[in-house]
């Protein structure tokens, strides 16, 4: 039980119920965020499956996190929710936007603007879905992810992406401190390890953002 003066505000929410993960649950002011459901960083042909120890995040990608994720995004966009893509991705063939940690990374991967390797993976992005780029890891630091949700009047946000522990951990933590009510969609995520994937369900479920599964999500938009 929590303590009277955090019951009324945990996780951001304005009415937190203890019982009822969606108490204040509005899908017109939420969002899916899904970040880095891009083809170099969780496509079996990507940069980062050949370079990296990435078999389980990009089968747990394909088997995992794409359908259920399509079912999510489905209820969304029927409920009237926005859909934002997050990447990492340069805006141009230097990456001289990138943060200098991960610039010869992108590069290598040739991830930037109109390559195959920053499109989102197949069947993820519909029209009226919203693309924002970022130059670093988390989505709120390093693009206009704030001001875009702001613009639509979004006060929710859940998410999605990879890697678990690193980009999405980090865009939650921002997130949080901005003030964002927020969900983790635990099944819509990937780690590189499965170890990882439980550590940071854990660490961000703690109370930056409340883990829900996408059947428990998909509930939520058609209830409205």
């Amino acid at each position: 039980m929590l303590p009277d003066a955090l019951s009324g505000r945990w996780y951001n929410s304005r009415t937190f119920d203890p019982d009822d993960p969606w108490a204040d649950f509005a899908p017109r002011s939420a969002a899916v965020v899904l970040v880095d459901l891009i083809n170099w960083q969780a496509h079996r042909a990507g940069f980062s499956a050949r370079v990296a120890s990435g078999d389980y995040k990009t089968a747990r990608c394909e088997n995992v996190v794409v359908p259920a994720l399509a079912r999510v995004l489905a209820a969304a966009r029927d409920a009237g929710a926005a859909i934002v893509h997050s990447r990492l991705a340069s805006r141009a063939v230097d990456c001289a936007d990138i943060v200098p940690a991960l610039r010869a990374y992108v590069r290598a991967a040739e991830a930037w603007e109109g390559n195959w390797a920053a499109e989102p993976l197949d069947g993820l992005y519909s029209p009226g879905d919203l693309v924002v780029t970022k130059s670093g890891s988390g989505a709120f630091g390093s693009s206009d992810l704030d001001q875009v949700l702001r613009n639509l009047g979004v006060r929710t946000v859940l998410y999605a992406g990879v890697v678990t522990d690193r980009c999405v951990l980090l865009t939650a933590a921002a997130g949080f401190d901005l003030g964002y009510q927020q969900y983790l969609l635990t099944d819509c995520t990937a780690a590189v390890t499965a170890g990882d994937q439980a550590a940071a369900e854990r660490l961000i479920g703690g109370y930056l953002a409340r883990p829900v599964t996408a059947a428990e999500a998909v509930r939520a938009f058609e209830a409205g």
